[in-house]
């Protein structure tokens, strides 16, 4: 409810008034009027005045003082200057008319009887009144959250308050789920076209873009603006709330209802917020039990398994999602370490599109989740999984993160403890071999599965062959030789190519390691042995 310039010439103050300037800064706001001290604008000048003067306050000034003057005046964004004539001035001088033209200031002129009085009570009685308006407005709008606020509310009946008193749509929208709650669910789906942030103005203590975008609810691809705010301070969670300017912008005087709007909205999703953490922490404390099995009662789980609403198959499997360098739980994460939360959460969402049947637990590095991946081979579930990790990080605009996941066989949830044993020592094998961003089956670790209850590398000697420990000592540049030999099935052109060498320098190589370590090359058993020796050399030179 701002007063402008326009609004001034209704004024019984100014009924004899006369606009100089045609229609430059009609729209200009009013909050105050003075009396022109001077030519030293800078020192008293504020943004939105109106400047009241005699012709006389100027006469004197030079024409480069003047420019300066009404340049001056345009950049504090003076709001108008009224100037009274006299006996002695009969007009205002044209290239005065022009400087404000030029610098989109409004010239009004008044006759040498009217009194300045009555114009400075009638346009700060206006603003004040505008004032008591606002105060009263803001009251109601205090005082009907407050009451809300005992009563537990839920997010949609805090927007539809603020659409009654702004009468525009609004709606709130999860960035990082891409869920929306609206009083009008006709306008979420939007094609975005331009952006540009606002500057903050009175009563804005957030930070306001204004959107241009296309709605497929409107006919002809219309379009109109949206102004977003986000909401600070809600941890993991980022939310916008969205007003909706269908047929107008938003009146400088409903930034105060959105400002009250936000703030009530922020401790709402707080609150939300805390009650999530408590429930996310009971289903862990029960995720926790049923994979350590720690539950023995088959009444019992499946009352938790019911809890969690769950639906028994068997087609369940067990996915163990590390990230090495972040922390899921920090308390007081840093801005790189809630982006990573961000994404983990986003990750979580994306999954559930593919296999709505799960949960999680998330705990420091990683996050276990139990999922039913229905009739999906274990080549279906990795590019599903690829897919929605690149999804969300996209999402959260974090390229550079290293995951690994590992996964067990599938079977029905009675069995979680041993599937998740084989997701766990999936996980140890393939960091052993230093895999920090692939995702690997229980089925993938092929022979490896007979070593997982080693706990120390120094532990796999005991499962190698002799000789092949000595070559490793004495001779170590050796061992590729031998590994690639067996793995090219004893070709030793191919084995030549891989290792980029002669044929012949590949022969005299497998000579020695024949003369030293006496391998019967034409013996399955024994090359049995070394194949797995080898991998396992490879496992502890790690």
């Amino acid at each position: 409810m701002n007063l402008t310039v326009r609004e001034l010439l209704d004024f019984d103050s100014l009924k004899e008034a006369t606009i100089l300037t045609k229609h430059a800064g009609l729209t200009n706001g009013v909050t105050g009027i003075m009396i022109v001290e001077g030519p030293d604008i800078e020192s008293w000048g504020r943004e939105g005045e109106l400047l009241l003067s005699s012709y006389y306050a100027l006469k004197d000034l030079s024409s480069d003082e003047l420019s300066d003057f009404f340049t001056k005046a345009h950049q504090l964004k003076i709001s108008g200057l009224i100037i009274k004539i006299d006996r002695l001035v009969v007009s205002i001088p044209a290239y005065i008319i022009e400087l404000c033209e030029k610098n989109k200031l409004p010239l009004i002129q008044i006759p040498k009887q009217t009194q300045y009085e009555p114009i400075l009570l009638d346009v700060m009685g206006k603003i004040i009144n505008n004032n008591i308006h606002l105060l009263e407005k803001y009251y109601s709008l205090q005082n009907h959250f407050t009451k809300m606020a005992l009563n537990e509310p839920e997010i949609i009946d805090i927007l539809t308050v603020l659409e009654n008193l702004i009468k525009k749509p609004i709606s709130l929208k999860n960035t990082i789920k891409e869920e929306w709650i609206s009083t009008n669910p006709l306008y979420d789906d939007v094609l975005f076209i331009q952006s540009i942030s606002l500057n903050k103005q009175k009563y804005m203590n957030y930070d306001y873009t204004r959107r241009k975008v296309t709605s497929k609810s409107l006919e002809n691809n219309q379009t109109y603006t949206q102004l977003v705010v986000p909401i600070p301070n809600l941890k993991i969670n980022s939310y916008e709330l969205i007003v909706h300017e269908l047929d107008s912008s938003t009146p400088n005087e409903d930034f105060l209802a959105i400002e009250n709007t936000i703030s009530f909205l922020q401790m709402e999703l707080l609150k939300k917020y805390a009650v999530s953490q408590t429930t996310l922490h009971y289903k862990n404390s029960i995720i926790s039990d049923m994979l350590n099995n720690r539950i023995e009662d088959t009444d019992e789980l499946n009352e938790k398994i019911s809890s969690l609403k769950l639906t028994d198959g068997s087609n369940f499997r067990i996915f163990i999602c590390h990230l090495p360098t972040s922390s899921l739980t920090a308390e007081l994460p840093d801005d790189q370490h809630k982006k990573e939360r961000q994404f983990a959460y986003t990750f979580i969402e994306e999954t559930k599109k593919y296999w709505p049947q799960h949960v999680y637990l998330i705990r420091n590095h990683k996050i276990v989740f139990i999922m039913d991946t229905q009739q999906d081979l274990e080549e279906t579930i990795k590019k599903k999984l690829l897919t929605s990790i690149d999804v969300s990080k996209k999402i959260v605009y974090l390229e550079h993160l290293d995951i690994a996941i590992s996964f067990s066989y599938k079977n029905d949830l009675f069995h979680l403890p041993s599937l998740y044993k084989q997701a766990k020592n999936t996980q140890k094998i393939t960091t052993l071999f230093g895999e920090e961003n692939a995702i690997y089956s229980y089925h993938d670790i092929g022979i490896y599965q007979l070593f997982t209850d080693v706990d120390h590398l120094e532990q796999f000697e005991k499962f190698i062959p002799e000789s092949l420990l000595l070559l490793n000592t004495d001779h170590p540049d050796l061992i590729e030789t031998l590994k690639v030999f067996l793995d090219k099935n004893q070709n030793y052109k191919d084995t030549a190519d891989t290792l980029f060498l002669h044929p012949k320098t590949v022969r005299y190589r497998l000579d020695k390691i024949k003369k030293l370590t006496t391998i019967q090359f034409n013996q399955a058993e024994e090359l049995l042995q070394i194949n797995v020796g080898l991998r396992l050399l490879k496992m502890m030179n790690r």
